[in-house]
């Protein structure tokens, strides 16, 4: 059931951030967010509302974040933040994000991570306005398929083809697609208390200078 965790308030709106309003987060993610598609393993979403009406309801939500399981294999259990989406209102992501992380610490999470996609010019502004550690960008990996021209996503070949090996897709279709490489990701993380620092040392993350806009590509 949503719940209210705390009110934001600023100069221009009051916010409400709530907790499991997930149909109204996916809407979000469905008009707003590049990938147009929501992340697998979902266990938390957190987002922010506009003020209600004179019955004091929630009005519609202007904000989400997404926390799953990782697709890729970590050998310390992480949470991965999926999806942050926000519709033209520009909310404060970075308190969206904080009060989230707050939830769930109470929860029982430990350690946090995140990835700034290069290929879509990102850096990770709003993880540096949220305080988060900064490991380094990866290196660039096969992301998924060209089909006739069209990029189609890892997870998205695996449930239609079983697969996301070139190779093994052209065979089914009978006919030739090449693979698609991102640009690299940079990696952000977040201790929620001492066993995620433990943890994150055991991972060998690291705390490294932010990159700036001009170093994501």
């Amino acid at each position: 059931m949503a719940r209210e965790a705390l009110d934001l308030l600023g100069p221009e709106m009051t916010l409400h951030f709530r907790t499991g309003c997930v149909d109204e987060a996916a809407d979000l993610v469905m008009r707003c967010h590049y990938s147009r598609r929501l992340p697998s393993n979902i266990q938390f979403v957190g987002s922010l509302h506009e003020a209600g009406g004179l019955f004091g309801d929630y009005g519609k939500a202007v904000a989400a974040v997404f926390f799953s399981i990782p697709p890729t294999r970590w050998s310390e259990p992480v949470l991965e933040l999926s999806r942050l989406v926000q519709d033209g209102s520009r909310p404060p992501l970075s308190l969206l994000i904080g009060n989230a992380c707050r939830e769930l610490r109470k929860q029982g999470a430990d350690l946090l991570v995140s990835f700034a996609d290069r290929t879509h010019g990102h850096h990770g502004g709003v993880y540096q306005s949220a305080s988060w550690n900064y490991d380094g960008c990866r290196d660039r990996m096969m992301d998924g398929l060209l089909v006739d021209g069209h990029f189609i996503g890892g997870r998205a070949c695996n449930h239609k083809w079983g697969s996301r090996s070139p190779s093994k897709v052209s065979a089914i279709l009978g006919r030739e697609v090449q693979p698609h490489y991102d640009e690299g990701k940079h990696l952000y993380w977040r201790a929620l208390g001492s066993k995620g620092m433990a943890k994150a040392k055991t991972l060998g993350l690291k705390s490294m200078p932010y990159p700036k806009p001009k170093d994501a590509l």
